[in-house]
């Protein structure tokens, strides 16, 4: 019985407590939810000092020939890096491009740093891939296709191994991958794609001892 009238109390509470009308104190917000913002929105006016029109709609940055020129710094293409941005890893004529990278201490160290990274959890440290039990990277141990070796073995497909400077960079340069490959292109600079490949065949020379 007591429950029942607890329950009656309760319930009668809640209906007179909503009178529909609106209430004159703010809301508690416990969690913001990123409610207030302090940002400028279009068409409405701005109160920095440093905007003497007051406008909070700003112009595009242009550069000196007064072309729209938003690009972030270092992001445009290094004529001698990448001579083409529409053909990675070949010169403007069509060739394919030779590592334009100068081969120092630095850049091969940078190269194995990238390629331990990046390269070798299918490559494997050694760069000679492979799948199944002989596998030299983590993926290839349970990958069913057979990653590639980067090194000449006698009676066996050679290609990747032939691969020139620029074929190499235009794999790594791909925004789709190559085969079972994911895309690089993101993840890796155009420096450091070239630092990468003095790398490998850096391993290939220690291969061949």
């Amino acid at each position: 019985m007591l429950i029942r009238t607890l329950m009656i109390l309760v319930a009668s509470l809640a209906l007179f407590a909503c009178r529909g009308g609106t209430s004159t104190s703010p809301p508690v917000h416990l969690v913001l939810d990123m409610d207030f913002q302090p940002k400028l929105k279009a068409q409405s006016a701005s109160a920095f000092d440093g905007w003497a029109d007051g406008r909070a709609m700003r112009l595009p940055v242009t550069d000196s020939q007064s072309r729209v020129s938003v690009v972030a710094r270092g992001s445009l293409p290094d004529p001698i890096l990448m001579p083409d941005p529409n053909k990675a890893g070949k010169n403007v004529d069509g060739t394919w491009l030779k590592n334009p990278l100068p081969l120092t201490n630095e850049v091969l160290e940078r190269g194995r740093e990238r390629f331990d990274i990046n390269c070798s959890v299918c490559h494997g440290y050694s760069g000679q891939g492979g799948n199944g039990a002989q596998a030299h990277g983590m993926v290839g141990r349970r990958w069913p296709v057979v990653i590639p070796n980067f090194h000449v073995v006698e009676g066996k497909d050679n290609r990747v191994a032939n691969l020139t400077d620029g074929e190499i960079f235009e794999v790594l340069s791909s925004p789709v991958g190559k085969n079972t490959m994911p895309s690089y292109a993101a993840r890796i600079t155009v420096i450091d794609r070239w630092a990468i490949i003095h790398y490998v065949r850096a391993l290939q020379t220690l291969g061949k001892q």
